[in-house]
């Protein structure tokens, strides 16, 4: 009786929350094994002519044994990527093409063997690289996955897409977040790429994990920059989430949050890309700039109008909880003209409610001045504000330059009810 033929042991299944990803970065590795050949021509073009000229040649072997492996002729592809490795046992090509060949073949120990040696050869190689990290990826050793997507990512221009989906659907297993942080902290180039696909590409958004791994680099020795913080705070301010996205920002900039609601209200720092950051913007008759205070007391915010001109939007985020409050700083227009026009107000940035105006005061011709203003802001009405700064184009020019200081927002005490109103019982 015939023996039945002998079944290779059955591979490892791809965890749920890896599987689309990871078919995808085979198509991509399909892509990337095409494009990336040897640089000589000779060898590439008609490899079999090579190996019969230059048959003591790895590369020339190597690049038949290529096509080969592109011709689906995988039998053929080992026998010639052996042959190269005898010729040349430290090509990590040829290694890489073996162990592809005998992958298909369903020789799983020899693959792994030849990718090995062909990943400690060469870090660069793209291919070994990407076939190890799904090698691990299926045996959920994470730190030994990540090493592999940090060495792809690193030997690539831009951080491939793809890899970046795998090491983020990867994360969402709670044993893979501490060899992806390790790497997060050595600051790679991928890391802000990372979080933008996380906060902005992902499908959805996998802001969570961002939050997370950003608070975790805040308590490190490389805290997130300034854009790694934005992608975040961004995309919580997009999805409406404007306490969260407060609280974040107090994370990240503690000390700049002990100010209060107001941060860099006297223009000490230059503007910055988070919604809680000024936004500084430039037009026809409109310059808005953090310069040199006049009086020389540190910087302050100059405003250059020529009165016509739209102006541009000057403003930052404020999420105020709900009460009375106080909005004040000090104003100095040079050249003795009226700047009434221009006022900072608090607006809502759902609704476009103004809840309070404050107007440069008149009196600030060529010396600083004061302004304040009191308001309310009641509850349900408004989950976030614009601290604006804000004036309507008119008919005549008028050139004005303004300066600002000091801006804050304070809260005071609620207002006392009105006299002779009836007491509650």
């Amino acid at each position: 009786m015939t023996a039945p033929p002998r079944r290779a042991p059955p591979r490892p299944s791809l965890p749920a929350w890896a599987a689309f990803c990871l078919t995808i970065a085979i198509v991509w590795l399909g892509g990337q094994f095409v494009t990336q050949g040897l640089s000589d021509s000779a060898l590439t073009d008609d490899p079999g002519m090579a190996v019969l000229l230059r048959g003591d040649s790895a590369d020339a072997v190597t690049a038949l044994a290529r096509q080969r492996l592109l011709g689906r002729n995988n039998g053929a592809a080992a026998r010639l990527a052996a042959r190269a490795v005898r010729l040349d046992p430290m090509n990590a090509g040829a290694l890489t093409i073996y162990g592809f060949a005998e992958d298909q073949l369903r020789a799983p120990a020899a693959a792994n063997a030849a990718m090995s040696a062909a990943g400690e050869l060469g870090w660069r190689s793209v291919l070994a690289q990407v076939w190890l990290l799904r090698r691990d990826l299926l045996a959920r050793n994470y730190a030994a996955a990540l090493d592999h997507a940090d060495a792809v990512m690193r030997g690539q221009q831009a951080a491939p897409m793809i890899v970046l989906a795998v090491v983020a659907a990867a994360a969402r297993d709670p044993a893979a977040v501490p060899p992806l942080e390790r790497h997060l902290s050595a600051a790679p180039a991928w890391r802000q790429p990372f979080f933008s696909f996380l906060c902005l590409s992902a499908r959805p958004p996998a802001t969570d994990l961002a939050r997370a791994l950003l608070y975790d680099l805040a308590r490190g020795p490389t805290p997130p920059t300034e854009n790694e913080q934005a992608v975040l705070l961004a995309r919580l301010v997009g999805d409406r989430q404007y306490e969260a996205a407060a609280a974040a920002w107090r994370v990240f900039r503690p000390r700049a949050a002990a100010k209060g609601f107001v941060y860099d209200g006297d223009f000490e720092s230059a503007p910055g890309p988070t919604p809680f950051d000024w936004s500084l913007r430039q037009g026809a008759g409109w310059l808005a700039a953090i310069a040199d205070s006049p009086d020389g007391r540190g910087e302050a915010l100059r405003v250059d109008y020529d009165g016509v001109s739209p102006p541009q939007p000057l403003r930052k985020l404020v999420v105020l909880p709900p009460g009375r409050y106080r909005l004040s700083g000090r104003a100095e227009v040079e050249g003795g003209r009226s700047a009434g026009s221009l006022a900072w107000t608090v607006d809502c940035l759902t609704t476009n409610d103004v809840f309070a105006r404050a107007p440069t005061p008149e009196g600030a011709n060529g010396r600083w001045s004061p302004f304040a203003v009191t308001f309310d802001l009641p509850a349900g009405r408004c989950p976030a504000e614009w601290l604006e700064l804000t004036t309507e184009a008119g008919d005549l020019r008028k050139d004005l330059a303004v300066w600002y200081d000091d801006l804050a927002l304070a809260p005071l005490p609620a207002a006392a009810p009105a006299r002779g109103a009836a007491k509650a019982r």
